[in-house]
């Protein structure tokens, strides 16, 4: 039996996945992180192992395409490292690309289209008559508009603004400061400049949860997230030359969870498409290599 191997690698973990050649799944195995741009030697080893895994389970077959979605792939040359990595451990074709490409490869069938990640971070990347473009994905020191650490930014520089201006804490800033167990806005500092970007984005939820009770800067914050998210989404439709028509996937949970974030990013969207459909992305990235491998007897 001939089967494909797909692989999802962030910073939290390394998923594997093989399929056959109809796109059933046969083995799935998880490993640790396999984000490059962190710890790109670690990283490596934790995708090596995922996929020996599937091959070790799979004994006897042939595996005939691995695909590797992996965040941090496209800093320095790591795309080139961990090509020739598997190239020498695996004779079989093999495809290197970030995370976002194999998402979009899965999450639209292996369609033109466009996909917008809003989780963590934020980016947007599409692909129309094979020429693909992106948006966003700068990072939370250039950008990340949009993401869940964005909102959580937003909802601490609220509270800084109002005691530098010698305002009364709002309903939000009281909640963000209830959910760290903090007792002054100060203290807020220490907080942000001692934990990491994941840690710091868990805040979002405080600020969904104040929206839902009607709170105003929240709500503000989350419509104006949604029109970020629009708005790197539109310069790939322009980058594309797609007005109308458009398929949109939507990755995360910013996207996928959050209603008031989500109903501006359509509202805004609606301005300058001419008819589009979301999508939501409820399918494991690593599919993505079952679209991408389109030999003659594999229909999409």
């Amino acid at each position: 039996m001939k089967y494909i191997i797909g692989i999802d690698g962030g910073g939290t973990k390394t998923e594997a996945v093989a399929y056959d050649l109809e796109g059933n799944e046969l083995y799935k195995v998880q490993g640790g992180a396999g984000n490059l741009s962190s710890d790109a030697g670690s990283a490596l080893s934790n995708i090596l192992d995922t996929i020996n895994k599937c091959r070790d389970e799979l004994k006897g077959d042939e595996c005939v395409f691995i695909a590797l979605g992996l965040a941090g792939v496209e800093s320095g040359n790591n795309k080139e490292i961990v090509y020739q990595a598997l190239k020498k451990e695996f004779n079989t074709e093999i495809k290197v690309m970030n995370d976002a490409d194999i998402a979009l490869a899965a999450l639209l069938k292996g369609e033109d289209g466009i996909l917008t990640i809003a989780g963590t971070g934020s980016i947007c990347y599409g692909i129309h008559n094979n020429k693909s473009a992106r948006a966003g994905g700068w990072g939370h020191l250039i950008g990340d508009e949009g993401s869940g650490y964005y909102i959580a930014m937003e909802a601490i520089k609220n509270m800084a603004s109002r005691e530098d201006d010698l305002m009364p804490l709002d309903n939000l800033s009281n909640n963000v400061l209830q959910a760290l167990s903090l007792k002054s806005p100060q203290q807020i500092k220490g907080f942000v400049y001692s934990k990491g970007k994941a840690e710091i984005a868990s805040l979002a939820t405080v600020v969904v949860k104040t929206a839902e009770s009607g709170d105003k800067a929240s709500i503000n914050i989350l419509k104006n997230a949604g029109r970020d998210l629009a708005r790197i989404s539109l310069q790939v439709c322009n980058k594309l030359n797609l007005k109308s028509n458009v398929k949109i996937g939507i990755i995360g949970s910013v996207l996928n969870k959050c209603t008031i974030v989500k109903s501006s990013f359509e509202k805004e969207l609606t301005k300058s498409l001419d008819g589009f459909k979301i999508i939501h992305g409820n399918t494991s990235p690593t599919l993505g290599a079952y679209y991408l491998y389109k030999p003659k007897n594999v229909e999409k």
